[in-house]
């Protein structure tokens, strides 16, 4: 897989009962349900977006270490996801209409990016004629996608696709580079550009086309990952010391840092229509992942599924409806679907 890729997908990107504790040291009343799941004949299960509804997608390994996408509906049927002559599919956002886009490789290394239509027919498109590398990293409920592709002289842009299939490509003025991971409802776009000088911030785009830059305090390094309908924006930062920390930035542009307690890494991946941020941190010299659940006040809740050796929050929906994987003691990545209940 392309380097560049990989640091868009590791940045954006992807437990019977769960756990929940207050990290204030206070008990809380709290909790959450959760359910594991893989795809048949999986060995590494990563979901990387949940729905409206409950839907999940994401990808996983074979046991011949192949990689596929997956979808899970919010009845819990799971079937593969791989565009015709793919060689490895990622699927990584699901519109209201249950259309879901993703990117895969063909035998050539090209990488191309795709919409499957819920009836079961797939779209593949790049972002131009010359491009071998679009790849799709986020969709809103209207099915209009976002992400990113290089063009023929290893450029990268921002890509906005419309549902009727128009593309439009972007940059943030005097960019070496734009990446655009999450687009609202509203039609906002949030993702990260690379100034002059290499360094990454991040940035909002409106509906209108107009960019607006932003960075936490102190921040070396700005890399958003999620934008919900009011225009709230989740990511996270490394500071002048290259510590990461999670950031949420208000509709007011005021920017808080978002750290549970006892953190040496942080990410917040992912916030709800009303508020609720969910991510994973590390902790202690043995670097142990947890995920964590923010409430719209400010309260912060660990959690990890019984036995669970790592855990990674990716997404969570209005329904508070949280999911990610989890590494058990046997190392095999498992995918869950867990529910918050205040």
């Amino acid at each position: 897989m392309n380097s560049s890729v990989q640091a868009v997908l590791c940045r954006a990107a992807a437990h019977a009962v769960i756990i929940a504790t207050s990290l204030g040291g206070t008990a809380l009343a709290q909790s959450f349900s959760y359910d594991s799941f893989v795809p048949a004949n999986a060995r590494q299960t990563t979901p990387g977006f949940i729905s409206a509804r409950g839907d999940v997608v994401g990808f996983y390994f074979d046991t011949q270490f192949r990689q596929h996408g997956f979808f899970r509906s919010a009845s819990g049927a799971i079937f593969p996801i791989d565009p015709p002559n793919s060689t490895g599919t990622v699927a990584t956002g699901i519109d209201a209409q249950g259309d879901v886009c993703g990117y895969y490789e063909d035998k050539s290394s090209s990488y191309h990016s795709f919409v499957r239509r819920s009836g079961g027919t797939y779209v593949s498109f790049d972002a131009t004629g010359d491009s071998t590398l679009t790849v799709a990293l986020g969709t809103n409920s209207a099915g209009s996608i976002v992400g990113l592709f290089f063009d023929a002289e290893g450029v990268e842009h921002g890509l906005l696709r419309v549902p009727a299939g128009t593309i439009t490509a972007f940059q943030m003025p005097g960019s070496l580079g734009t990446v655009a991971v999450a687009i609202s409802d509203a039609g906002q776009i949030t993702g990260d550009y690379t100034d002059d000088k290499e360094v990454e911030h991040g940035y909002l785009r409106g509906p209108n086309g107009i960019f607006r830059a932003f960075d936490p305090p102190g921040s070396i390094q700005t890399v958003p990952t999620a934008i919900n309908l009011s225009g709230q924006i989740v990511g996270s930062y490394l500071d002048a010391s290259r510590v990461q920390h999670g950031f949420l930035r208000d509709t007011d542009g005021d920017i808080i840092s978002i750290d549970p307690p006892g953190s040496i890494m942080t990410l917040v991946s992912s916030i709800s229509q009303d508020g609720v941020a969910v991510g994973y941190y590390q902790s202690g010299s043995t670097f142990d992942q947890h995920g964590f659940l923010r409430t719209a006040a400010g309260t912060i809740m660990s959690f990890d599924p019984a036995g669970s050796t790592e855990t990674n929050v990716v997404g969570i929906n209005g329904l508070h409806q949280v999911t990610g994987s989890e590494n058990s003691h046997d190392g095999a990545f498992r995918g869950f679907l867990a529910q918050y209940t205040p």
